[in-house]
């Protein structure tokens, strides 16, 4: 008989053989390991709970909902995300995965939950059955493309800019630019000092104040994007550029079922006048990846974010994911507002 409950820290092992035993099928199929501790990720999203699925004393699927403060039209609102959907080979097919969402409402619903977010790979056709059966509940509402590029690391250093770029500790200053930016988003994260723990910061001030910022976050720690399959013409591209990358001065590229070295550009604001310091800080990071010997630095950007347009001209391999949006209690205001605005994801918590 399966059985359910919440997760303790006494199930960590069984939960990162699961994870490690599962993946994200799509376009491109993709594993991500959470090796040594599958809840320090957990932790990072926001106050979290893992709901699990036993059979005996055997973990055979898991259900997260981490809860969030984001911006939505101009207000702070509270956003569950879902994420670590989960249900081992062997036990598919047989109502566990419904089963967990059902447990799952059963927990939030009550509470009073309303916004509730997800990410599902594109090209990955299996609907998401969250709130199956559930009278007078929507449904998830698809709310766009995010688009993750990869940016090559590289040995070259950036052109010379007039303004100079300092590494930089979390102030309140820095936090108040921060939030001035992503206010602008819907979704925008509300950002705190625990937000900024364990990222490496970079500013460009003009005249004492700041007028860039880039935050990296490293998450080789805590979470591993294993590459499980790719398209021909992607693994013939990552061929060719670890030919050439010795003598391009490009970083290697990643091989098959073995860990991505990434970094993940976790927040990104420039002053709108000042966007000829996009490119040049998305060099820096390249060639700070280049000197770490790992891979790429990846940004997601929704495919309406105006951050794009700078990034024209510059190689970079980009892969594509869906976000979901439900409000339980079917505010069409608010879903209609994060559709018709730019919505925000921070993808190093993926």
């Amino acid at each position: 008989m399966i059985k359910y409950r919440f997760a303790t820290r006494e199930d960590n092992q069984q939960l990162i053989e699961l994870t490690a035993s599962t993946g994200m099928t799509g376009e491109t199929s993709l594993r991500i390991d959470r090796n040594p501790d599958f809840f320090k990720l957990l932790n990072k999203r926001g106050e979290s709970k893992v709901l699990i699925a036993l059979d005996e004393n055997k973990i055979i699927g898991c259900l997260c909902v981490s809860l969030q403060q984001v911006y939505l039209a101009g207000q702070i609102v509270r956003l569950h995300y879902i994420g670590d959907f989960k249900v081992a080979s062997s036990h598919r097919n047989k109502g566990i995965g419904l089963q967990l969402c059902n447990e799952l409402a059963n927990e939030i619903v009550p509470q009073g939950a309303d916004l509730a977010f997800l990410n599902v790979a594109k090209g990955n056709s299996k609907p998401f059955t969250f709130f199956k059966n559930r009278p007078n509940i929507p449904d998830f509402d698809n709310i766009g493309v995010f688009k993750i590029h990869q940016f090559i690391g590289r040995r070259r250093r950036m052109p010379v800019s007039k303004f100079e770029i300092k590494k930089e500790n979390v102030t309140e200053e820095l936090i108040t630019f921060l939030n001035s930016h992503y206010r602008n988003y819907e979704l925008g994260p509300v950002i705190t000092h625990k937000n900024l723990e364990a990222t490496e910061i970079f500013t460009v001030r003009d005249k004492d104040h700041i007028i860039a910022a880039i935050c990296l976050s490293d998450t080789m720690n805590i979470k591993q994007n294993v590459v499980l399959k790719l398209s021909l013409k992607f693994k013939m591209l990552l061929k060719l550029l670890n030919s050439f990358s010795g003598l391009f001065g490009y970083s290697k590229m990643p091989i098959l079922n073995e860990p991505v070295r990434m970094l993940y550009i976790k927040y990104f604001a420039v002053d709108p006048t000042k966007k000829k310091l996009i490119k040049t800080l998305i060099n820096l990071t390249r060639n700070i990846v280049y000197k770490k010997s790992y891979s790429f630095v990846s940004i997601g950007l929704h495919e309406k974010d105006p951050l794009h347009k700078s990034f024209n001209g510059m190689f970079k391999i980009t892969f594509n994911s869906v976000g979901m949006l439900i409000s339980i209690k079917d505010n069409r205001f608010l879903i209609e507002s994060v559709m018709k605005g730019i919505p925000f994801e921070d993808y190093s918590l993926v």
